[in-house]
């Protein structure tokens, strides 16, 4: 029986060698709390914020995040807010992540990163585990093409010599464009939410992001148009103006470079039951 966590609630097992589904839970941010993993899992921040701490230093994982968790490892994780934090889990065993390692020329079976954040470079990562977890065939294939990504994939660094408010006041635009993503934002209103200048938003932006405002924007929209494919039955051209693409042509291709696949294809392949609106 495969589960994210020991005690935790059990994963719909879709092969012999992992499970997928969704899960949730809530914390209190004034108070860690302590869990550990029952297999290597995989999760896709779908809604929600909340601190996390592994090996490494505590960190915030929002929605578009990628975490990775090394079977038998300890962890904590703290909420933020009252909302509920909603991922998407694969846990895989120990014999395909072994054999992945190996094939991949690595000694260590940690992964090498414990969270990523929402990027250009998370984006097809992303996609995937919510394709394998809405898929209720065996898509051993494609978990092992995400543990070949989880383990050849590096975290960014980020510049730590840009100024903490100026970083404060910049993540609360971050904080804001996942919230709105469907509306314009422009440079101008950005800049001056952060109370910086073009020149410097884009500069302080891009040491939290990795990318620019435009990329990051493009990014959000392109999750919640993979997510509203698989929990709707929504017309395509509708839910790509929803979540703001007003060219269409655009929104098409910028779905198959990020995701591989066409917006209908993508739907096709997570071949699950779509519930009437």
């Amino acid at each position: 029986m495969f589960s994210v966590e020991v005690d935790g609630p059990v994963l719909s097992p879709r092969s012999p060698v992992y499970g997928a589904g969704e899960a949730f839970f809530r914390a209190r941010a004034d108070r860690a709390v302590d869990r550990r993993y029952a297999f290597h899992s995989i999760g896709a921040v779908v809604d929600g914020e909340f601190d996390y701490a592994a090996r490494g230093g505590r960190v915030t994982a929002g929605r578009g995040a990628v975490i990775f968790g090394t079977g038998a490892e300890d962890f904590r994780v703290w909420i933020h807010g009252a909302r509920r934090v909603h991922r998407s889990v694969i846990a895989v065993d120990p014999t395909l992540v072994a054999e992945v390692t190996a094939d991949c020329g690595l000694d260590d079976e940690r992964f090498p990163s414990e969270v990523l954040p929402p990027s250009r470079a998370t984006l097809s990562i992303y996609g995937l585990i919510r394709r394998i977890t809405a898929s209720p065939a065996d898509q051993t294939e494609a978990v092992i093409r995400l543990l070949a990504a989880a383990f050849t994939t590096r975290a960014v660094r980020y510049r730590s010599e840009i100024d903490q408010g100026a970083r404060r006041r910049v993540s609360e635009v971050v904080r804001d464009l996942q919230l709105r993503y469907a509306e314009a934002h422009t440079l101008e209103q950005m800049a001056a939410a952060a109370n910086l200048s073009r020149y410097h938003f884009i500069r302080v932006f891009q040491s939290l992001t990795d990318e620019t405002p435009r990329q990051h924007l493009i990014g959000i929209r392109l999750r919640a148009a993979a997510d509203r494919l698989i929990e709707t039955r929504e017309p395509i051209t509708q839910l790509a103006l929803h979540v703001g693409f007003n060219d269409i042509s655009h929104f098409n291709t910028a779905f198959r470079q990020a995701f591989g696949m066409s917006p209908r294809a993508w739907r096709r392949a997570a071949a699950v039951r779509m519930r009437a609106l």
